[in-house]
């Protein structure tokens, strides 16, 4: 809205501009811009004081420019070149790296150190057996989790209590009823299926040992 306004406003203000601005230009002396009441008040307060102060201020002060001829500015530092000159000399021991591509993106925002010391972990195990534990509680428990990752029993306990992986939670509508969508529900699928597998397998390598215990 406020560009269709300007647009139509524009030949407006443009109309005989040419001419208006000679007309500004061709004055003897700007209007000055009025002065603030504070302004003022002080103006008349220095002449008041001082009545010749524009005649002051607008001649030359010959005592002025004495004490200015007065001024001297040394300098006893080091000159710029040789400073520059040394400052190069000491970064040719500490070259800038010559790999300039560019840093990668890590998983969980920072680099995880290559060695873990005794009683600590990275936010990648604790993710790990956090959600390991929510899949299957009675079997990977905090005393498991401890000696596997070297923790203490206590601190894996607080740990499984104040802290868990989010979960999708669907509410309910009114053809389905409220239910957890994941991700550990999806864990929880796939541990299962792959139990199932693996089970699979086992009882086909018994009956397979078994036939050839039956043929030899």
């Amino acid at each position: 809205m406020g560009g269709l306004v300007s647009k139509a406003l524009r030949p407006i203000k443009s109309f005989n501009i040419e001419n208006r601005a000679h007309r500004v230009i061709s004055k003897e002396k700007p209007t000055v811009a009025p002065s603030y009441p504070s302004t003022l008040e002080e103006l008349k307060r220095v002449r008041e004081v001082d009545p010749d102060i524009d005649v002051k201020l607008s001649k030359k002060d010959p005592e002025l420019d004495e004490r200015l001829k007065d001024v001297y500015v040394t300098s006893h530092g080091r000159p710029e070149d040789d400073v520059t000159k040394e400052k190069q000399e000491k970064s040719l021991d500490r070259p800038l790296p010559q790999d300039r591509k560019a840093v990668p993106d890590f998983d969980f925002g920072l680099k995880e150190p290559e060695k873990v010391p005794y009683g600590r972990t990275t936010l990648r195990h604790a993710i790990d057996y956090i959600s390991s534990h929510q899949i299957n509680p009675e079997e990977v428990t905090a005393e498991k989790i401890a000696f596997e990752y070297k923790l203490k029993v206590e601190d894996v306990e607080n740990i499984l209590k104040y802290f868990k992986t989010y979960e999708v939670y669907l509410p309910a509508t009114k053809t389905t009823p409220a239910m957890f969508a994941g991700p550990t529900e999806l864990r929880k699928q796939l541990y299962k299926s792959n139990f199932k597998e693996i089970e699979g397998k086992k009882d086909a390598d018994d009956e397979n040992k078994q036939a050839q215990m039956k043929t030899t």
